[in-house]
């Protein structure tokens, strides 16, 4: 918690992480997104951030990372804050690392991490933007080691996504009927 005070109160670091990692820091901790009493988490948690689409990551009371997706997407992100600003740094857009099938072997998920990463490197390069260098400053803010091969990273939060129990919305609509996922960002 004392991150995200920190992370509070600079402004331009705050920025700089919407800009690399589209991770907004809310001012303060608010309730996750009910879409008006019809969706329920089987996990209780704050809204510490958002994403430009409006998404939400969730502090779990197990202090864990939940995800809730502004299209239906939930599950778990990440075991600790730690973890989550490690996998948002080093993984960007990390949405983008979502295809399960290059998990299963360590030297694919490599080189899928390294096309994913030059594909965005070059998309901020277009727009006059270091990614490197910027991602960089925020892991030196941060203290967290900036690391070339992203793997480990990877599978942790791939773990972490399996992981039991699941973090799993459920929606009811004004008739009864409910409808949950299945807490597994990879599922969607």
């Amino acid at each position: 918690m004392d991150l995200l005070k920190t992370l509070r109160e600079n402004c331009d670091l705050l920025a700089l992480l919407s800009t690399v990692c589209d991770v907004e820091i809310l001012p303060e901790l608010k309730a996750p997104e009910d879409e008006f009493g019809h969706l329920t988490y089987n996990v209780s948690g704050k809204t510490f951030a958002v994403a430009g689409s409006g998404s939400e990551y969730i502090l779990l009371e197990d202090g864990s990372v939940g995800y809730w997706g502004s299209e239906g997407a939930c599950g778990r992100i990440a075991d600790s804050l730690h973890d989550f600003f490690e996998f948002v740094l080093h993984c960007p857009y990390w949405q983008d690392y979502l295809c399960e099938e290059v998990y299963q072997d360590r030297e694919k998920l490599g080189k899928f991490a390294k096309e994913n990463f030059e594909r965005l490197k070059e998309s901020f390069k277009a727009d006059g933007f270091d990614l490197f260098e910027a991602q960089q400053k925020l892991a030196d803010y941060l203290r967290i080691e900036k690391k070339a091969d992203v793997v480990d990273i990877l599978m942790r939060f791939y773990c972490c996504t399996k992981r039991e129990p699941r973090f799993i919305q459920t929606y009811t609509e004004a008739d009864g009927d409910s409808h949950s996922g299945t807490g597994s960002l990879f599922d969607c």
